[in-house]
């Protein structure tokens, strides 16, 4: 385990080139309390597989007057760290109610009324963000076109396990997607494998996600018949929660570039989300919601 400052000035603790599962984390016996809690979480959907087809990138006006200045998107600055554009996964309405028919069938329970979206109530699946209210949602498929175009000659960019980064109440798996040039920088982080026990693999233009903690706050109960029970306000528990992040590699001054149309087209409104990232005010106005 290692410490560092991030860009905004929080300190945060990393694991380069692995993806520790929670349990994994617990027997490193990591001093996070809310990590701990597990055994005081009323029973909640396990093993969820989400199969995800779009990322989505937050920012806010100073943000989008940038990209949509640039064309596209870059590292701001300059930093030791390598050039990284970060990326989310945008699970959409449609993508939670896929999983939660295939979570019903494997175990084999007829499907009733829906209870996954009781669950999925963490930052990961809202529609709204902390760093702004403009949203760039693409297809991944598209993304990894455009980037081996761009940064690839062609050629099938990198796709590796970057880190987990754990916060007070939050763990982030990062993987990094690169272009051929940058293979000594990133040479000492594996590639990234389609196993069983991966937290997530690519699978074509799908990332595959294999949450293990999807609600900051746990406020219902799931049954053995696959009902969600709301719990009493007193009762309800804080856990850690956990989502992807994917990097793309940019090299220092150039641009993962799209036109002004495809940014226009992959654009949209968000609310915006306490606590903020910036200082900047968030908008008021009409917002999307997530996505059908």
């Amino acid at each position: 385990m290692d410490c560092r400052e991030n860009e905004r000035g929080h300190k945060e603790k990393f694991y380069k080139g692995r993806h520790l599962r929670l349990d994994e984390l617990r027997e490193l016996n990591f001093l996070n309390g809310y990590l701990y809690r597990d055994s005081q979480i009323p029973n909640y959907p396990k093993n969820v597989q989400f199969q995800v087809s779009h990322l989505r990138h937050d920012t806010n006006v100073n943000g989008l007057f940038g990209i949509m200045d640039d064309c596209g998107f870059k590292k701001q600055g300059v930093s030791e760290r390598p050039n990284l554009v970060w990326w989310s996964l945008d699970i959409s309405r449609s993508d939670i109610t896929n999983t939660e028919n295939q979570y019903l069938q494997e175990h084999r329970v007829d499907p009733g009324k829906a209870f996954l979206h009781k669950f999925t109530s963490s930052p990961a699946f809202l529609s709204s963000s902390c760093l702004g209210n403009f949203r760039f949602s693409m297809s991944i498929d598209e993304q990894l076109q455009f980037y081996k175009n761009q940064f690839c000659e062609g050629q099938e960019p990198d796709i590796r396990v970057f880190e987990t980064v754990v916060y007070k109440q939050e763990v982030m798996y990062a993987i990094v997607i690169h272009g051929p040039d940058a293979r000594d920088l990133f040479s000492e982080y594996p590639l990234l494998q389609d196993t069983p026990d991966a937290v997530c693999v690519l699978r074509g233009d799908t990332i595959i996600w294999r949450a293990q903690a999807m609600s900051k706050t746990h406020r219902f109960r799931l049954s053995c018949n696959m009902k969600a029970y709301r719990l009493p306000k007193k009762q309800h528990q804080y856990y850690v929660w956990d989502h992807i992040g994917v990097a793309f590699h940019v090299p220092q001054d150039e641009v993962f570039s799209f036109s002004k149309e495809k940014l226009l087209e992959n654009l949209r409104l968000c609310n915006g989300a306490e606590p903020k990232i910036n200082n900047e005010e968030f908008l008021n106005c009409d917002f999307f919601r997530i996505r059908p």
